[in-house]
């Protein structure tokens, strides 16, 4: 994402506030091509591989076996048995490329249950502000699930909603936090 930097805007355990957060943030992009979404959760249960089975889109994939040798597996060729199932975690369920937004996000959350994983939603820009005119590039917003960080490194309870923007544009992402009802909450990172 290049100079892309993320600002943590929100901490919630609620995840239809997060969505609902994220949602507003959304609603400020300006028009242009449609809104890019990526995404992964990491899966350390059986339980938890199922769950998120039955809610992911068509073209989703689960990735096992490490970054060596992974091993690609479509949600619906899981193992059914609970020992063959459990071999293969842990596992990262990927969303696929040209998922449509807004369409299975909430169910995507609520399957998560305590996994941890991201959400991205690559925008077309951000609208000019006072000062500042209007930005097309690093535009987006994350939604961290069960983790404090960008690189779920350190897992929560909680979900952390951030505002992408240029790393030089700290007062572009308090404008839009205030105007999306939220505030900036901390230091930004290098997105990921």
């Amino acid at each position: 994402m290049g100079s892309s930097y993320a600002y943590p805007v929100l901490e919630t355990s609620d995840p239809v506030e997060a969505l609902a957060a994220a949602g507003r943030l959304m609603e400020l992009a300006v028009s242009g091509p449609g809104t890019l979404l990526a995404g992964e959760v990491l899966v350390h249960t059986a339980e938890s591989a199922r769950r998120i089975a039955g809610v992911l889109p068509l073209g989703s994939v689960f990735r096992s076996g490490g970054d060596d040798r992974p091993v690609w597996t479509a949600p619906d060729a899981l193992p059914r048995d609970l020992e063959a199932l459990e071999a293969m975690l842990p596992a990262t369920a990927e969303l696929p490329e040209d998922v449509p937004v807004g369409t299975f996000e909430a169910a995507l959350v609520a399957g998560a249950g305590p996994a941890t994983g991201w959400l991205y939603w690559e925008l077309p820009g951000w609208p000019a502000m006072p000062g500042r005119e209007v930005e097309v590039q690093y535009c987006g917003a994350q939604l961290c699930l069960n983790s404090r960080d960008l690189r779920l490194d350190r897992p929560a309870t909680g979900h952390m909603l951030y505002v992408c923007t240029r790393q030089d544009d700290h007062e572009r992402a308090g404008w839009l936090a205030a105007r999306a009802g939220l505030r900036l909450i901390g230091p930004a990172s290098p997105s990921i």
